[in-house]
């Protein structure tokens, strides 16, 4: 079977809902005052000095705690139904089409299960939405979690908590950002920021793709020039070559395109890099033959080859696996 598991904030929607319902219960003013107390935790939280979960939980217990958990829901239910707006069509799509298959869909969030629930009402609970879990007490929030912040592993987690046996099924992945990291990496197929225009994605992937492959080039080149002393220039850039290659197939799989590493992606992604190795050579004697110094041959000799590189393992690695 297949199941395919979904982030909420950011994937399926424009705007992060923690911050858009706050504004929708309590208005701008009450909203901006309160962010405003509490930006000395969140700038920490920013940079990883103070948890996540507990800037979230002291934030939503400054404007929720006490309050009657029936209003809490009624707010909940007028929130998604008011801001249908922030939705990303494209992906509601695609749950209506794997629910029409009998796919398996799963909603994982950091955000609070009582607002993300409602905007999936049109599916008739076919499918769960796991999120993070809000105690109450006498039928009053009582501003604390009742799970763990559902970010990073717990997504995981949450995850096999309902498909244990993960031999049995095929998992397609849908996340867009750093708490989305571990449940991607489990995906047979990861898709990152997926319902964007395809053009930010296509760009998104290039500077990735560049960033790696300008990482890896200067590995090869540094490698090459090293090794020119004692090696003839072909063989100086194959073993530079071979080194680069392990680090970008690596950086690849798990930064550029984000997608898990399989043998036949990492077939492909060998097939894809002996194309440009024979084109290297090629190029690079061309450009020796041309009498062009061997210390600068190889400049040429990527700019020619790195475009071609990017669509053969791109189509390898994007392909189905």
């Amino acid at each position: 079977m297949t199941v395919y598991a979904f982030d909420f904030d950011g994937t399926l929607t424009t705007k992060d809902t923690f911050v858009e319902f706050i504004l929708f219960v309590k208005g701008k003013r009450s909203t901006y005052l309160g962010f405003l107390l509490f930006l000395p935790i969140l700038v920490l939280m920013k940079i990883r000095l103070f948890p996540n979960w507990k800037a979230k939980q002291m934030v939503f217990s400054w404007f929720f705690k006490g309050m009657e958990i029936d209003e809490f829901n009624h707010f909940c239910t007028s929130f998604a139904h008011s801001r249908q707006d922030i939705l990303r069509q494209q992906g509601f799509d695609l749950i209506a089409e794997a629910l029409a298959k009998n796919d398996n869909v799963i909603i994982i969030t950091a955000s609070i299960e009582n607002w993300v629930a409602p905007f999936f009402s049109q599916f008739d609970n076919r499918m769960k939405v796991e999120g993070t879990k809000i105690a109450v007490r006498q039928d009053r929030l009582t501003g604390q979690f009742l799970s763990k912040n559902c970010y990073g592993t717990e997504k995981v987690k949450r995850l096999y908590a309902l498909f244990p046996y993960r031999r049995a099924f095929r998992l397609v992945a849908f996340g867009d950002s750093r708490g989305d990291k571990q449940l991607l990496a489990e995906a047979d197929e990861a898709h990152y920021k997926p319902f964007r225009a395809t053009n930010s994605r296509k760009f998104d992937e290039i500077v990735r793709f560049l960033l790696v492959g300008c990482t890896a080039t200067a590995l090869q080149y540094g490698i090459y020039l090293l090794l020119l002393t004692w090696l003839e220039p072909r063989i100086s850039n194959t073993i530079g070559y071979l080194l680069s290659f392990i680090f970008n197939y690596f950086a690849s799989t798990r930064f550029t395109f984000k997608v898990k590493s399989t043998v036949k992606r990492s077939i492909g992604f060998a097939f894809s890099h002996l194309v440009n190795y024979l084109l290297q050579i090629i190029f690079l004697s061309l450009f020796l033959y041309l009498g062009v110094n061997k210390a600068y041959a190889m400049l040429p000799v990527f700019g020619v080859c790195v475009p071609i590189n990017f669509l053969l393992v791109r189509t390898f690695l994007k392909g189905k696996s």
